[in-house]
């Protein structure tokens, strides 16, 4: 196939590959519920294995790289998405901590490879390309295929827990495998041939990367944000799911939940341009709701108010925090990307993943912990 209908061919399929692989789907609404009701995982533990999951990602970022340059994108895509399939499989026969640490390597592995080769790959493919066909747009319908029909399966995914909590993961374990025949599908770009580069080669890009963020200001405020802000939304990840426990909501009513949720976050996605547009402080104008919403949450459930009464006002904060939390990934990249260049890009996202991964590390550490002696509420 000729380069320039391989491209195109790879900007067709891209929304769909990224719609089922992006996200597991039957997956997110009740892997907590399945870990801790039907496997007895303790919920401090879930989010110990959450930290590990983040210290493997971190780990794994330069090999990953590596491996990318030396397979191609095509390639890398379709192993990291199978070992992304395997890692859903080993949830169905999880039985001990040990168990879910290594399915979370498998996960780590995998995500670590295909988060950048899909990126690559598809930069490859829209890189004479403007308009709708651009990177930014192609990737942007993805993304809304995913919430799409993550919030479809989501719907039918409590109900399916409650006649069978295994049917669920199954069904994920299996579109997961639709993911790798499309990622099979697609076709390999020539590209620029580089240098192979070594670790140590790349521990050495790191380093000037954060030489480069230490004479700016402005980047060490932004990725002290990013490190601290993307650590608190993984753990609240986990602790609304912790807290609908604690409430007593039913599991079907998981999946209704966060795939009106996740419609929250497909719609306000569109909003980021205008947010970045009209206010001079997007970031705080993004964060602050969001933690304010915290605030609300923690307030009603330690006041022992009407079951209703809490419920209404818990919703409407997961609902501010889901609305401001689409925007924020899209403005995160860009405000990022807009202190590169082509000669420190690589680099500076390098170290930006690096910042990023430390920070939820070390919160979904402490959110174990105060899961040990606390409510979720608290």
């Amino acid at each position: 196939m000729k380069q320039e209908e391989a491209m195109k061919y790879n900007r067709r399929i891209f929304p769909f590959y990224k719609g089922f692989g992006w996200d597991p789907l039957f997956y997110s609404a009740i892997i907590f519920l399945f870990l801790t009701e039907v496997k007895g995982i303790a919920p401090a533990k879930v989010m110990y294995a959450e930290a590990i999951y983040s210290l493997f990602l971190l780990i794994l970022q330069i090999p990953a790289s590596i491996l990318i340059e030396r397979i191609g994108s095509r390639k890398a895509l379709i192993l990291g998405t199978i070992f992304a399939t395997i890692q859903i499989t080993m949830m169905i026969f999880i039985n001990n901590f040990a168990f879910l640490i290594l399915a979370y390597f498998m996960s780590a592995f995998g995500n670590a490879i295909k988060d950048i080769a899909r990126n690559t790959l598809l930069y490859a493919s829209t890189q004479k390309c403007k308009g709708k066909n651009s990177f930014g747009n192609i990737n942007a319908k993805g993304s809304s295929f995913s919430y799409v029909f993550s919030a479809i399966s989501s719907i039918f995914t409590g109900y399916l827990f409650v006649v069978n909590p295994y049917i669920p993961l199954v069904l994920s374990s299996l579109i997961s495998m639709l993911a790798v025949i499309l990622a099979c599908r697609f076709e390999e770009i020539d590209e620029e041939k580089k240098e192979n580069r070594t670790i140590l080669e790349s521990i050495k890009d790191i380093k000037q990367g954060f030489k480069f963020i230490i004479k700016s200001e402005r980047l060490k405020a932004l990725f002290l944000f990013t490190a601290i802000f993307v650590g608190v939304l993984s753990m609240i990840t986990t602790y609304e799911k912790s807290l609908l426990t604690d409430l007593q909501i039913a599991p079907q009513y998981f999946g209704i939940i966060f795939a009106i949720l996740t419609l929250v976050q497909c719609f306000s996605v569109g909003y980021q341009d205008k947010i970045h547009n009209t206010k001079n402080k997007t970031l705080a104008f993004i964060a602050i709701p969001i933690f304010i919403s915290f605030i609300m949450i923690g307030i009603v459930t330690n006041l022992n108010l009407n079951f209703v009464l809490t419920i209404i006002v818990v919703m409407i904060a997961y609902f501010i925090h889901h609305f401001f939390r689409g925007p924020y990934w899209v403005l995160k990249e860009r405000y990022i990307t807009n202190f590169t260049s082509s000669d420190n890009r690589a680099k500076i996202l390098s170290v930006n993943n690096f910042i990023q991964y430390i920070g939820e590390i070390v919160i979904k550490f402490l959110g174990g912990l105060l899961l040990e002696y606390y409510s979720t509420g608290t």
